[in-house]
């Protein structure tokens, strides 16, 4: 199989939740968190992040947490709407069901000895050294706290050596995770909600910690299918995006496309030694392209899935469209796509913005032309979307003690000027609205104009995918549907894609 999450960010076998759109970007100052020592993170200004005392008995944590109540729909899709520009916290900021600064058990919980937790992730490379030092500053504000970083070999891994530590023991404290891996962990009842922890008046979220994050990535993490509790928290978030070679398209006097019968058009531009289009066999393209084509991957109540709708049946026809032509053709093996950009040799793909670093690597390696990005096209009539995913983290039932340790780490990790330290050094997105307005964050825009249009002008538009269990199979099913309509472009696209629908809910219903 595939690995679901690779080097250069791309997802191919997990996805988010249910479809939420994300809130236009408003870049807001942070107004705090809760009390504690303010020391800088290498590369940052200050960071708050509060230092465990080690004076007083530990006391038990509740090992669960309150039911959160997911947010009004004020906005599109039933997303939050956002406080008013430069006051985030404000009267009329999502709380999103959470009573921050209220106090909970946790605030009786102390850290009095050394604590070891271990992380298990799959950053590899520069990324994973940069986690080391974000967790080596993190130890010196938290000297009773020790970090173990793990690193598992990609994700599809890591949830198999989840599950067998479910049922063999040895679970690390906390893991990075999709949302659909949490769901299943979940069903064990393994998760720690994070309700009591955000709460906490002694080391939760302040309301304008609340409405500092972007509204989606707060609402992805709360679980529908367990009565909307905080079973995950934000971690490495990115969209889907269409990398383009600017210099190709301007020679060939072709603008950069804004509908999916504009990129067809465009690829078909391209049918010799440069191709207009290299597939990669994903289903967060897919579900992108039915979202920008004005359709629903599942109905309201999830327990049907729709994507064999027009907007699927418009998407593989176009593919094989353009296959037929001569302008597209699938990659040959996991980023190939992305080498063959670098060289010159195809003008569009589509992947995660995660991969901007890898990708100006291989440009810098072999062409060396003008790229950039740009929102995946959309319908004709369609309003512009595209996938928004990411990885998580959740945290695993241990000891309050080591329950405590691990949030106070997701705590410091996604505060504004780490949160901005790591966006700007591995291309993931900025989850806080401050993080995007800091200096290290504008900086990096200078620098790769491709991570300031994500973050800038397509980051407004991402959409979560689906989470409910059964979604890792429909996922397979949609992969698996793409590869036959590219495979055998006489095949009807409908026909492929209600085989996989019916697939699909009969692992709907084998998870219910």
């Amino acid at each position: 199989m595939k690995s679901i999450y690779g080097a250069t960010g791309r997802r191919s076998k997990w996805l988010p939740r249910a479809a939420v759109l994300l809130i236009l970007l408003t870049v807001l100052s942070a107004c705090g968190g809760a009390a504690g020592t303010a020391t800088a993170p290498s590369g940052g200004a200050a960071t708050t992040a509060p230092t465990v005392a080690a004076t007083t008995a530990a006391t038990s944590a509740p090992a669960g947490g309150a039911t959160a109540t997911t947010a009004k729909a004020t906005g599109p899709a039933g997303a939050a709407s956002p406080p008013a520009a430069g006051s985030p916290g404000a009267a009329g900021s999502p709380t999103y069901g959470f009573k921050p600064g209220a106090g909970s058990p946790v605030d009786k919980v102390t850290i009095s000895s050394p604590v070891t937790i271990t992380l298990w992730h799959t950053q590899t490379g520069p990324r994973e050294d940069k986690m080391k030092q974000i967790a080596a500053d993190f130890e010196k504000q938290n000297p009773n706290i020790k970090v173990n970083l793990e690193l598992q070999d990609g994700y599809t891994n890591l949830f198999k050596k989840v599950q067998a530590a479910i049922t063999g023991g040895g679970l690390p404290d906390i893991a990075v995770s999709y949302e659909s891996m949490v769901s299943e962990y979940e069903a064990a009842n393994v998760v720690v909600p994070l309700e009591d922890y955000i709460n906490s008046q002694k080391y939760g979220l302040t309301a304008q910690d609340l409405a500092d994050f972007y509204p989606a990535y707060i609402t992805a993490n709360q679980y529908p299918e367990y009565g909307g509790k905080m079973l995950s928290f934000p971690f490495t978030k990115s969209v889907l995006v269409l990398y383009y070679n600017a210099d190709k398209l301007k020679e060939a006097g072709v603008p950069v496309p804004q509908t999916w019968d504009d990129f067809v058009a465009a690829c078909k531009k391209f049918t010799g030694d440069t191709k207009g289009y290299a597939i990669a066999i994903d289903a967060s393209t897919f579900d992108g392209a039915v979202f920008s084509n004005g359709g629903e991957l599942i109905n309201k109540d999830q327990t049907q899935w729709l994507f064999n709708g027009p907007a699927g049946v418009k998407y593989l026809t176009d593919l094989q469209d353009m296959v037929k032509s001569g302008c597209a053709y699938q990659e040959e093996k996991q980023y190939a796509d992305q080498t063959a950009f670098g060289q010159g040799k195809v003008v569009f793909t589509m992947s995660s913005s995660a991969g901007f670093l890898f990708y100006q690597q291989e440009v810098d390696k072999g062409a060396k032309f003008n790229w950039n990005v740009a929102i995946i096209p959309h319908g004709k009539g369609d309003q512009p979307v595209t996938t928004l995913y990411g990885a998580n983290i959740n945290v695993f039932k241990s000891t309050p003690e080591k329950q405590l340790a691990a949030w106070l780490f997701i705590k410091y990790f996604t505060s504004t000027q780490v949160n901005a330290d790591w966006s700007a050094f591995t291309g993931y997105l900025p989850i806080r609205k401050s993080a995007a307005a800091t200096s290290v964050v504008q900086q990096q825009f200078d620098k790769l104009p491709a991570y300031k249009v994500a973050v800038n002008d397509i980051q407004q538009y991402g959409r979560e995918e689906t989470t409910i269990r059964g979604t890792q199979d429909t996922r397979t099913f949609i992969e698996n549907a793409m590869q036959a309509a590219i495979a055998d472009p006489s095949q009807d696209p409908k026909a492929i894609l209600d085989d996989a629908v019916k697939k699909g809910n009969d692992a709907l219903k084998q998870n219910r």
